[in-house]
């Protein structure tokens, strides 16, 4: 019974010793992560690591794997596609296996550097690749052993769930090193057959120490961070409660100054309390390490706190500045003033003042319309910034000095305001206390029209158009004043339609026939010279040779308008019927008479016996009583003619005989 009574006792002491040596983890041993790249696959694992066959830019097959940082292509409708490791970089690389037809060991890596009879935790991330259930669920055991193979302590995964979209599932689970012992080998057996099913991912294979579980605490401060102001006289008493498990512990308080990324041991710092005073600005970090007596100085035997942090903020120092938003003030306006503050806090207030006299508690804007010249306006901030120098300031001082309103005017006027349509009018604007360099918009029926100038000028008004202009002066204290208005009395031009070119017979008439558009006062025809009566504006032309009649009329207005139409006098086609070709300037050349406007396509001349002496399609052109350079006798000739009869509006031909006389 006593004996039964002692194994008890033993079993229940490990109990406690095992739950009080679980609490608590160390920093990362080993990391497993496969590395990260911007290229999809990355390289084989070293020799020996896995069984299992590497393939190099593809999708693993039956017994193979790869790494590879996506799976966007692989076996679509059976398989997951995941973008990323499992902390969710999408570039970090995983281990991605397509599990061999009969169960096996696919990964086994020995870890070293531990310490002897230390508590370790394994840990790993497992993604089932299925998208949809079925059969072949991963099946995986996990394995810590010895180098001869004895094992500490083994975990079965059971059936590795699947979830679409894709889901990591941690395992993890502790075990003792023995005595002596300080290397181990890790070993996972995928206990399912390949074939369909059975592929998945892994990622982030970690060890880390395990131990008491360790408690930190600031005499005096709840929570996990105090934040101070630089003070010589801070000082922080770190409190400690470490969970009983080694049978003799020894603890390093460490600090960390770039947000735990680097940890550095504090000189003497190595008992359950320590007292910090820090005074520099900055972010602090501290924790506790602890370990069995005399591993305290190795990273692979030691647990460590969850991290305070210790803020010391900057001082600040309150300050503020006011400003006139324009600068200046003008008589009866409206003065805004501005202020900015530095360290004011989150939630400053603000006492405008004028005259040092209160004028309301108020935000960073004031404004008067009630200021005097010569008022002195001044703010007076309070800050409720942290580990402010001063709480209360004074701003800069700004003494109102007012400026009088400039009174301007702008009267503008016409070159002409009673005009006819298309006529050019100049507006001049003349300015009244304008200052050196006002500027204009001139107006057209209240809608801008043109700006700049003091002249503005148009061809294109319309009856009843208002023309007015505003002048800005570029001085202080001024508005924009408007001018009077000019209203445009504008009269529509008369317009005429003449045919521009009549064809008539010698001797026959014709009436000139205008189409006026707008109603007319006067008109007058010139030439008046065969005109039956010019007093008409449809008078009958017999003109003898050709004339250009121009008619010219005016409406009530004044406006005037004119056309032309040119009569041409068509004579019949009449020849000389001789020549004397002597060189004495008389009658030298048979040809059309110059007088007579006619368009010829040819004029050919023939001798007795038929034969052509002469020929030409030019009118101007004539016969000097030569061919070829000689002289022809003298005699009768036969002439044809093809000339053009406007008339008719067609091609005639006229016959006829000249004399040519020597």
């Amino acid at each position: 019974m006593k004996q039964a009574l002692t194994l008890l006792f033993l079993f229940l002491t490990f109990l406690a010793r095992a739950q009080f040596c679980s609490g608590g983890l160390g920093d990362l041993i080993t990391n497993i992560t496969f590395g990260a790249g911007s290229a999809r696959f990355g390289g084989a694992l070293t020799a020996g690591i896995s069984n299992m066959q590497y393939v190099a830019n593809q999708c693993p097959m039956d017994g193979t794997y790869t790494i590879t940082n996506r799976t966007d292509d692989c076996y679509p409708g059976d398989w997951l596609n995941v973008d990323a490791d499992h902390t969710g970089n999408p570039n970090g690389y995983f281990m991605l296996i397509n599990a061999s037809v009969q169960p096996s060991d696919f990964y086994v890596q020995t870890v070293t550097g531990l310490c002897p009879s230390t508590p370790y935790q394994f840990a790993a991330w497992v993604l089932n690749m299925a998208s949809h259930t079925g059969e072949g669920l991963p099946n995986i055991t996990f394995s810590i052993e010895q180098t001869d193979g004895t094992v500490l302590q083994s975990f079965q995964t059971g059936d590795v769930p699947s979830a679409n979209p894709a889901k990591w599932n941690p395992y993890a689970f502790n075990f003792t090193t023995p005595a002596g012992v300080s290397s181990v080998v890790l070993r996972m057996r995928n206990n399912a057959p390949g074939g369909y099913g059975n592929d998945l991912a892994i990622d982030d294979i970690t060890f880390r120490t395990a131990g008491p579980s360790v408690g930190l605490s600031i005499a005096g401060h709840n929570g996990d961070t105090v934040t101070l102001c630089p003070d010589p006289a801070n000082s922080l008493q770190f409190l400690s409660a470490v969970s009983g498990c080694y049978s003799s512990t020894d603890y390093q308080w460490q600090e960390s100054s770039d947000n735990g990324r680097s940890w550095n041991n504090i000189a003497g710092a190595t008992g359950t309390t320590w007292v910090a005073s820090p005074t520099a600005t900055g972010n602090y970090l501290y924790r506790l390490a602890v370990a069995q007596a005399g591993n305290i100085g190795l990273l692979t035997c030691r647990v460590v706190s969850a991290p305070d942090s210790v803020v010391i903020l900057p001082n600040s120092d309150p300050a503020i500045s006011i400003e006139l938003k324009e600068g200046y003030v003008c008589v009866d306006s409206v003065a805004s003033f501005s202020a900015v503050p530095v360290d004011g806090g989150s939630a400053p207030l603000y006492q405008w003042m004028v005259n040092n006299a209160p004028m309301g508690a108020g935000g960073t804007a004031y404004s008067s319309s009630t200021l005097n010249d010569g008022d002195r306006v001044d703010c007076l901030l309070t800050s409720d910034a942290v580990c402010a120098v001063h709480s209360s300031v004074l701003s800069n001082i700004i003494t109102i000095n007012l400026v009088p309103d400039v009174v301007a005017a702008i009267d503008i006027s016409a070159s002409a305001n009673d005009i006819c349509h298309d006529s050019l009018v100049v507006f001049t604007a003349s300015p009244s206390n304008g200052g050196s360099h006002p500027s204009y918009q001139w107006m057209l029926n209240g809608r801008p029209a043109g700006e700049g100038a003091s002249v503005y000028s148009s061809a294109d008004l319309n009856n009843g158009d208002v023309v007015s202009a505003v002048m800005t002066v570029n001085e202080r204290c001024s508005s924009p004043v408007g001018s009077n208005v000019v209203v445009m009395t504008v009269y529509a031009i008369p317009h005429i339609t003449l045919t521009p070119d009549t064809i008539i017979a010698a001797g026959s008439s014709i009436t000139l026939d205008p189409i006026i558009t707008g109603s007319i006062v006067s008109h007058q025809w010139s030439p008046v010279i065969w005109l039956d009566d010019p007093s008409l504006l449809d008078p009958v032309a017999s003109p003898a040779v050709n004339t250009t009649y121009r008619l010219d009329v005016q409406n009530g207005g004044g406006c005037a308008a004119s056309a032309k139409e040119v009569v041409v006098v068509f004579y019949d086609l009449v020849l000389p019927n001789a020549f004397t070709p002597n060189g004495d300037g008389h009658n030298d050349l048979f040809r059309i008479p110059p007088s007579i406007p006619v368009t010829i396509q040819r004029l050919s001349v023939f001798d007795r016996w038929g034969a052509v002496v002469f020929a030409t399609a030019n009118g101007s052109e004539g016969w000097d009583g030569r061919m070829q350079g000689r002289p022809q006798p003298a005699g009768t000739y036969v002439w044809i003619v093809e000339y053009y009869n406007p008339i008719l509006k067609k091609v005639m031909i006229k016959k006829g005989t000249v004399e040519l006389v020597r």
